[in-house]
């Protein structure tokens, strides 16, 4: 592995989970009628606008650059639906810029009553590699439409209230966890949809800039074979409170590890919805 693929995993760090993280298989979901959106509510009183994570990314002992998750303080409107805008990003550090500069985004919008997916957009910008892919989710066709650097390029099968990885998390963070139990997904890529599945694998208290949190730790596996065995296996610490906080991020690669240490977290506003 090149000096510039290990920065760009390292810096990648709030990506890991885009091809890599997924939802439960079941939930706290209460139907409702619905002429707009597929008929579904589920009871967040965890999460909203406003919540922001911050992190320290590292390769080892080296820092490497800074990434974060948020949900923008404003809502957005898609398909006729109110979403949240959730927004992550991952730069390199300025010590890196000079030989290998990354600028990632992601943004998805995620249905503020059902938490799934209407839309994903991924900009990669590292070194003088930029890409930019948008998936577009009809959830009431039942069919995902992608589009790579403007032009149309997939069109795909979907189950109903499927995710893209990144609301998949906020989706996860509403699940009971069981140290020993395994929750079972299916997440939409780009243009496949995967089998998943979370192993909830202990307890532990981490130590983070942060502060000091128990937690749970888990681990997201591909049901199949593909992309999640190129990357290594990755692993997640949950805080056990009603928040359910992504404390710590770390992935084994070929030589040591990469980290993501959380050093600020902002609690934000959810919105309430009738049953």
């Amino acid at each position: 592995m090149s000096i510039k693929n290990k920065l760009s995993m390292t810096i990648g760090i709030s990506l890991l989970w885009l091809p890599a993280f997924g939802f439960s298989a079941y939930s706290q979901d209460t139907p409702v009628d619905s002429t707009v959106t597929p008929a579904r509510v589920v009871e967040n009183h965890i999460f909203g606008q406003g919540e922001q994570f911050k992190y320290n990314v590292s390769y080892g002992i080296v820092p490497a650059g800074t990434a974060g998750f948020e949900i923008t303080p404003d809502l957005v409107t898609y398909r006729g639906v109110e979403c949240y805008n959730i927004h992550t990003w991952a730069y390199s550090a300025k010590s890196f810029d000079l030989f290998f500069k990354v600028r990632d985004e992601v943004h998805s919008y995620m249905d503020a009553r059902g938490i799934f997916t209407w839309y994903f957009q991924k900009s990669l910008k590292e070194g003088r590699y930029h890409d930019v892919k948008i998936v577009d989710y009809d959830q009431q066709a039942g069919l995902a439409y992608t589009n790579d650097d403007g032009v149309p390029t997939d069109t795909s099968q979907i189950p109903m209230f499927v995710q893209d990885a990144l609301s998949a998390l906020y989706y996860f963070r509403l699940q009971p966890l069981e140290v020993g139990k395994s929750l079972y997904i299916q997440i939409h890529d780009i243009k496949k949809t995967y089998p998943m599945r979370i192993d909830v694998l202990g307890y532990e208290t981490i130590d983070v800039p942060a502060g000091t949190f128990k937690c749970f730790k888990v681990e997201p596996v591909l049901e199949s074979a593909g992309i999640f065995k190129s990357k290594g296996r990755i692993f997640l610490w949950f805080t056990d409170d009603e928040y359910r906080i992504p404390v710590l991020m770390k992935t084994k690669v070929l030589i040591g590890s990469i980290v993501a240490y959380l050093k600020e977290w902002k609690k934000g506003t959810p919105i309430l919805f009738e049953k």
